[in-house]
């Protein structure tokens, strides 16, 4: 039986353990945060929006934070709507906020045709439940059943909450459109029945979706389904009108945010992206942490994102391993720092083939430390091989490497062997 271990962050957000990594897909101190922080802010949007074409790669979709970040952000600023303050996030963004410098582009034409969103994941369970995840939840209380059984709760920091923020449920309606129009087997699915249905995960989802699938389903499954199918997409044209709040009406019948292309692949990234020809503006790149998934995290998958990304494009990630930003170094990307103003510090790492894109460079000290032990890469060769094995196979050339260890390294930049200039 699939496993759906739920909990709330402290931004009001739902985040996952799971129990195949026994870890926790995000962060406790709030995943929706997380997702504007670490895939959305680093954007300079000024530019993006320029372009006639914006394809963006979302690597290891989950339930969708990052693909639901990014339209939202769009949406909110376009159509300057202050949902629930989620304006105060962005503030790393050169978006304008002055509409004014887009309305030729926003009247002649509509912004969410050129939008195109691939996003790839291998749990399709998962990323079947994500149009019914809530943001913005004001109080609530972790008290999952399994909470102390599976140690969850060592992750949340409790006393540490952080200002509520929400998608706005116009992202989620259009998520659950597509994935309806590109898998039927979406609302045939019992895994995803049996969770949508069970009331102890009730306070997880959004009332409206979840309501529609319980208005359709008798004793948990759906009944009827060739009549219900015929008339669904009509059925979903009206969604937008019926459960949207009236300032957002004339908006969106004007604009059309469904005409976004979201296309979602259920599978291995890497043989997803091997028979993809798309070159793509943005990739997000939110695979399980390297020492678990490395498979997404090796040199040869790098070079594999460096062929589909465009001559100006970004990859943005989380992660700050020095074997991460190795593989992206040989791989022939420039790297950078993705800066968190709130927490004001680096969190993450963003790659590109253009070096003028990199605000902040890495310093004199992490491209050294890019040449000790710690700097050496997964290996992949064949983009095929297992995650064990790969891991195994650094472990061993760790151990018997000639290369300065960490721990050296940092003793010898504090006794100033290494030079300390701080910047690249």
């Amino acid at each position: 039986m699939y496993e759906f271990h739920p909990y709330f962050t402290n931004d009001g957000s739902v985040g996952l353990y799971s129990p195949d990594f026994d870890d926790i897909y995000h962060s406790s101190t709030g995943a929706l945060t997380e997702a504007y922080e670490k895939f959305i802010m680093p954007v300079n949007m000024d530019e993006l929006l320029k372009k006639d074409e914006i394809k963006v790669l979302d690597i290891c979709y989950g339930i969708g934070y990052n693909s639901k970040s990014f339209l939202n952000f769009i949406f909110e600023k376009i159509f300057s709507h202050p949902i629930n303050s989620i304006a105060p996030i962005h503030t790393n963004n050169n978006f304008a906020t002055n509409n004014t410098i887009y309305n030729d582009k926003i009247y002649t034409d509509n912004i969410f045709n050129k939008i195109s969103i691939t996003a790839i994941d291998n749990d399709k369970i998962l990323t079947f439940l994500s149009p019914f995840i809530k943001t913005g939840v004001k109080f609530f209380k972790n008290e999952n059943f399994d909470f102390e059984k599976k140690n969850i709760g060592k992750y949340l920091e409790k006393n540490k909450r952080i200002k509520n923020q929400k998608i706005n449920k116009i992202i989620n309606f259009l998520i659950f459109e597509k994935i309806v129009q590109n898998y039927p087997d979406f609302l045939t699915n019992e895994a995803v029945t049996r969770i949508i249905l069970d009331k102890k995960y009730a306070k997880y989802f959004t009332s409206d979706i979840r309501g529609i699938y319980r208005g359709k389903t008798i004793g948990g499954y759906i009944t009827n389904l060739d009549r219900f199918l015929g008339g669904f997409l009509a059925f979903l044209h009206n969604i937008y009108y019926r459960h949207v709040a009236n300032r957002y009406k004339k908006n969106l019948k004007r604009y059309k945010l469904d005409n976004v292309t979201f296309d979602l692949k259920i599978g291995d990234a890497r043989s997803v992206i091997k028979e993809d020809t798309n070159l793509y503006n943005l990739i997000f790149l939110d695979a399980f942490t390297p020492s678990k998934c490395p498979c997404l995290w090796s040199y040869e998958f790098f070079k594999l994102l460096y062929e589909h990304l465009e001559s100006d494009g970004m990859i943005l990630t989380y992660s700050t391993s020095a074997a991460i930003r190795s593989a992206m170094q040989e791989a022939g990307f420039y790297i950078g720092n993705v800066y968190n103003e709130r927490e004001n510090k680096f969190t993450g790492t963003i790659a590109t083939k253009d070096k003028s894109l990199i605000k902040y460079p890495l310093s004199k000290f992490d491209l050294g430390l890019l040449k000790t032990s710690a700097g050496i890469f997964y290996r992949d060769e064949n983009l095929t091989g297992q995650n064990e094995a790969i891991f195994e196979a650094r472990k061993i050339e760790v151990e018997n490497t000639d290369r300065i260890s960490t721990s050296q390294y940092k003793k010898k930049f504090n006794k100033g062997e290494i030079c300390k200039n701080t910047t690249s």
